[in-house]
């Protein structure tokens, strides 16, 4: 019933000299860290990974279906598309490696109810816009959310807004955000959660 996206062919610019999806956590590789969290639910019925060939070498479930990333992340989601069969795909970052699996599996049944289930984070610092003048404007915390993923989507939903993807869209609720056809559902996400970004991260 449900395919997932697996996105990990980014830099890791911001990470150092290494590939942030092959630093160990605990002796295991992130990328199968990450893989597994999904590996557990039986529901998840078919894992894609978006990556190339130095990630792919070291991906120790041999069902996992592979195919190479784009030159953003949006055209990597785009080729991962292209491979899923089954009703609902999931996209979810490879750096999160930390998402719980009981926030999996109620993802997934959010999903039966909506074309589209988005998990977030509340802003809890203050919050600043910072213009090309270098004038600061304070605003409002409140009327701002950060994203997380896993996000749910039912398949055909996801594909139609693929069509014409846009390179610089920055997640995949980017993508169907403005159709307001479609029930989409936001569910307050997880802080531990997190983005693996800095070498630091991996002190967490």
């Amino acid at each position: 019933m449900f395919s997932i996206i697996i996105v990990a062919n980014g830099s890791s610019n911001r990470f150092g000299k290494n590939n942030k999806l092959l630093s160990r956590i605990d002796g295991e590789y992130l990328i199968n860290i990450t893989i597994d969290r999904f590996l557990e639910n039986k529901l998840i019925e078919e894992i894609i990974l978006v990556s190339n060939n130095q990630v792919f070498d070291k991906v120790k479930n041999k069902n996992v279906v592979k195919t190479f990333g784009g030159e953003t992340r949006a055209s990597s989601v785009y080729n991962g598309l292209k491979l899923v069969t089954k009703k609902y795909v999931l996209v979810h970052d490879g750096a999160r490696p930390f998402v719980n699996k009981s926030f999996i599996k109620m993802l997934l049944e959010e999903i039966k109810n909506y074309d589209v289930v988005v998990p977030y984070l509340k802003v809890t610092s203050c919050l600043k816009q910072v213009f090309e003048d270098n004038t600061i404007k304070t605003v409002n915390r409140n009327e701002f959310i950060q994203t997380q993923t896993p996000q749910v989507f039912l398949s055909s939903v996801i594909k139609k807004a693929y069509e014409k993807f846009d390179a610089n869209w920055m997640d995949d609720l980017q993508a169907v955000e403005n159709n307001k056809s479609l029930k989409i559902k936001l569910i307050e996400g997880d802080s531990k959660n997190i983005k693996i970004t800095y070498a630091s991260d991996l002190n967490l």
